[in-house]
This record gives structure tokens, sequence and C-alpha cells, in this order.
């Protein structure tokens, strides 16, 4: 499942993506496409498997509550995937802003 979303082949919808329609692995391998679309794992020298731990770590850190929760957080990533590669506003960063976007998305909500 998750080679399928390294190899981009996961509905990037835009604005109209709802994490709550999507499995727990797939919102993880979506995560990781995002993060090897955008370039992450090469600016910051990961690999796949130790960026789906930092997922994961992260994902333990949110509360199960109905708003500010892990889906919240996989939803804001790919709401910024589309503002940064469907709408080109990654090309005016440095790899590095990109990484801080992306982790700062993933993590903003953390222990709500």
């Amino acid at each position: 499942v998750m080679g399928s979303y390294l190899d981009s082949q996961w509905p990037a919808d835009g604005l109209a993506f709802d994490p709550w329609a999507y499995s727990r692995a797939a919102k993880q391998g979506i995560l990781l496409a995002v993060f090897k679309g955008l370039n992450v794992l090469t600016a910051l020298n990961l690999s796949a498997s130790n960026m789906l731990d930092f997922c994961l770590d992260i994902e333990a850190l949110y509360n199960e509550v109905p708003y500010h929760s892990f889906n919240h957080a996989v939803d804001v990533v790919v709401k910024l995937y589309h503002l940064l590669h469907d709408l080109h506003a990654a090309s005016y960063l440095a790899s590095y802003d990109i990484a801080a976007l992306l982790i700062s998305a993933l993590c903003h909500d953390c222990g709500h």
C-alpha cells in the first residue's frame, strides 16, 4: 500500500481532500508521499522508514478529539502540499523552509 503512495499514485484532491475517508495506513502513506514529493526526505537526509517512524510518533501525540486530531493534521499537510506543489509556491522557498512548513503543519496541534 505505501509503495503506491510513494510512487505518487494517491488522489491529490487539493482543497477537497478528506482525511476521514482514509485508513490509518493510507494516511501514513499519503504523508510519506507528500514529504517525498516535496523533497523533504532528501533535504533532511531521511529514509522513508525514518520519516514513517516520525509520523507514527507524531500521530501518537494527538488526542482523539473531534477536530484538532491527527486527521486534522494530515488535512493541513495535504492542503499545504496543494499550495506548495499544485500552486507552485515551493518554487519560492528553500528546501529547509518547505521541510519546516510541512513538519510544523503535521505537529501544530499535538497534545490538544
